[in-house]
């Protein structure tokens, strides 16, 4: 690899079959149609701009994450290899994963740039009117707004690639992540001024950009120290509360079946990952990835992974999320193991003296995204590790807790009525807790890491707090306690092996201890060797 552009490009043909990075760059990337031929039609343009929602995702969602997201993050428990190195805060720039979500997320990129930069002229002299040009483009700036979002947050200084052909032979520098933030409001603000209020189901719409802006305004005020922070808290408030008052959106009713394919695009979606059953990469892998085992699915690798003990300690006794997010003693689920009737979790499960499903050491496993076997949906299964629940990248629910944190902005607490209102909706009529009459920001911290936990969320929430206060985000992360976990106790016996009785809580001499320099990803180091001038100093885009 001589730059991280045809990286991108090697990777997006062997996606789609093309022969050569310049060949990419002259045919769709859908197809081999030269793109003089293509963009022919309106229906042409969104066929292409349909490409920004599924497969090309793949590298970011499917392991990255959730491995970044959560484990990281102090709310997923797995310590295999490589993948555990996230929670272990180990990881460096030779981590598969690491390597796998820079790429991914720099794919999703290049897609949105052909599209900005090459569709417009052609499309135009092919007769398409400059009305459905521009709609197209504003898809394209909006998801390459989120892209350089996730980027950013997890790399900090970052290359913007904004024209796969005009820097394909430039070497490429770190950009400040001020520049970033300013690259992807520029982008989101496009998108919001242009895109419609609805659209085809899964398409970004322009509250999707407003609520993105809130999200990026809210990031960019986090940074207290900034002389815009107060500026920027405010207009995190305006364009959160865009979404909240006129879009017209509701939160999902049944947080149950929110993560099942049955609610994929609701009024909740803001932006979602498309999924289908049609083999690797174009399904939700997580059904695989998280499932306990073949009691519930056909194939699976999830018995090692679990919610950490402090995340489970961090959920109300009440709240009716926690059923739905991670699964422990005696929990029912009836559309799971369908054929026999439902699936109790037990931590030891015995057929015929056998014990076929054993404890894990968190004594729970993951639920969330995990809808069962072939046979216990319609089709919303397949047999390759793809499962057609959507993926979420934005929620609506996450709109509203962002007003909430502006409200708060550099104080530690709010009474505003609308960051009540807002709280309560997911606090008490989504989780079933008592209403509040003030929101503190710990309390806040505390909302959002159960409402979005294994989601790929709240490793940004604690970004925002280390911007804030770095020793408080980071005391946060280290008084987690993340070398605790179950061990068989001296009670262990048939009788004891379901109770927890028969298990003991056990702390490891050596405590893992997440640092500053650890909210910051590596570059892949494969990336820096071939283009030294990453590790220069970060320059400003402007």
């Amino acid at each position: 690899m001589k730059k991280i552009i045809p990286i991108i490009c090697v990777s997006l043909l062997l996606m789609f079959g093309a022969t050569s990075c310049s060949d990419f760059l002259t045919v769709n990337p859908q197809d081999s149609t030269p793109v003089e031929d293509y963009y022919t039609s309106e229906a042409a343009v969104r066929q292409n701009t349909a490409s920004l929602y599924g497969v090309v995702w793949r590298d970011y969602q499917l392991c990255f994450q959730w491995m970044a997201g959560d484990e990281l993050s102090g709310d997923m428990y797995y310590t295999y290899d490589q993948e555990g190195q996230f929670y272990y805060a180990t990881f460096g720039a030779n981590n598969t994963y690491t390597t796998q979500g820079w790429k991914g997320l720099y794919r999703v990129i290049a897609f949105a740039n052909n599209i900005i930069n090459d569709m417009p002229a052609l499309a135009s002299q092919n007769g398409v009117s400059d009305d459905v040009i521009q709609k197209a483009v504003a898809e394209a700036r909006c998801i390459r707004g989120m892209a350089y979002y996730f980027l950013t947050e997890y790399w900090g200084d970052v290359p913007i690639v904004y024209d796969n052909v005009k820097q394909a032979n430039e070497d490429l520098y770190r950009n400040t992540q001020s520049s970033v933030y300013e690259f992807i409001r520029r982008d989101l603000e496009f998108a919001s001024e242009t895109l419609p209020a609805s659209d085809d189901a899964g398409r970004v719409t322009k509250w999707t950009a407003y609520g993105m802006l809130a999200k990026l305004h809210l990031t960019m005020a986090s940074h207290l120290s900034d002389e815009n922070s107060a500026a920027n808290f405010a207009l995190a408030k305006e364009y959160a509360l865009k979404v909240i008052n006129e879009s017209g959106l509701s939160l999902y009713p049944t947080y149950a079946t929110m993560f099942d394919a049955t609610a994929n695009n609701s009024s909740e979606s803001l932006a979602a990952v498309q999924c289908f059953a049609g083999g690797y990469g174009y399904g939700n892998g997580r059904n695989t990835a998280w499932s306990r085992g073949s009691v519930i699915v056909d194939v699976t690798w999830g018995a090692g992974k679990g919610p950490t003990i402090n995340l489970q300690n961090t959920f109300d006794a009440n709240d009716i999320r926690r059923k739905w997010t991670y699964m422990t003693l005696d929990d029912y689920y009836s559309n799971l193991n369908t054929a026999a009737g439902g699936y109790t979790y037990k931590f030891v499960t015995t057929v015929d003296g056998v014990d076929i499903e054993t404890a894990s050491p968190m004594l729970a496993h993951l639920k969330k995204y995990v809808i069962g076997r072939t046979t216990d949906g319609n089709g919303d299964v397949g047999d390759s590790q793809d499962a057609s629940n959507n993926v979420y990248l934005l929620r609506l629910s996450d709109v509203y807790l962002c007003y909430v944190e502006a409200c708060i902005g550099s104080g530690t607490s709010t009474t505003d009525a609308t960051a009540l209102k807002c709280f309560n909706a997911i606090h008490h009529t989504r989780a079933g807790l008592a209403e509040v009459s003030s929101i503190s920001y710990d309390q806040l911290i505390k909302e959002r890491r159960c409402e979005f936990a294994f989601e790929g969320v709240n490793f940004f929430d604690i970004k925002r707090m280390f911007y804030r206060d770095q020793q408080k985000a980071l005391d946060y992360l280290n008084n987690m306690h993340r070398e605790q976990y179950y061990v068989q106790s001296g009670n262990y016996s048939e009788s004891t092996k379901n109770s927890r009785d028969g298990y003991t809580l056990y702390t490891a001499s050596t405590p893992i201890t997440v640092t500053a320099s650890q909210m910051y990803l590596p570059i892949p180091s494969s990336d820096v060797v071939s283009m030294p001038t990453l590790e220069n100093d970060p320059v400003s885009f402007y």
